[in-house]
């Protein structure tokens, strides 16, 4: 599983830091395209999203600037199924999304890393936190 970034990162206020940009989530055949998104609100989202499917069923992902939830759903085999509308990935183990999160998060901060503002970015924290942590395997609680 895969998190590209399609057009770069976008402050679009650097004084109220407001990072704009699209992203593809992408099982390697298969991809989900979020056009023009608030990229910090969307990742912090996704970890949590990430955190909860581990002790249920199937999880929407929620952001509050987006009338529409994408869903992680685990299957039988314990495999993340990520699904958004109408679009669908092919189920990964939970350690591709966990790593491709990590990475994603890794590439946003450092992209917000030089700007003056991003410390006091609170949709940033989680996302500090969560690559700031080891890894906790599927099976931990969150």
């Amino acid at each position: 599983m895969t998190f590209e970034k399609e057009t770069g990162l976008d402050v679009i206020d650097p004084l109220a830091l407001l990072p704009l940009g699209d992203i593809t989530i992408s099982d390697g055949s298969s991809s989900i395209v979020l056009n023009t998104i608030y990229l910090d609100s969307w990742l912090a989202a996704l970890i949590a999203g990430y955190k909860q499917v581990r002790g249920a069923n199937q999880v929407p992902v929620e952001v509050a600037d987006e009338p529409i939830a994408l869903h992680i759903e685990v299957t039988p085999k314990g495999l993340l199924s990520i699904s958004y509308e109408n679009q669908a990935l092919i189920p990964q183990p939970p350690e591709a999304l966990e790593a491709a999160l990590k990475k994603a998060s890794k590439f946003l901060l450092e992209g917000l890393g030089t700007l003056p503002d991003s410390p006091r970015d609170s949709f940033l924290d989680p996302i500090r936190k969560f690559i700031s942590t080891g890894s906790n395997g599927a099976g931990a609680g969150g």
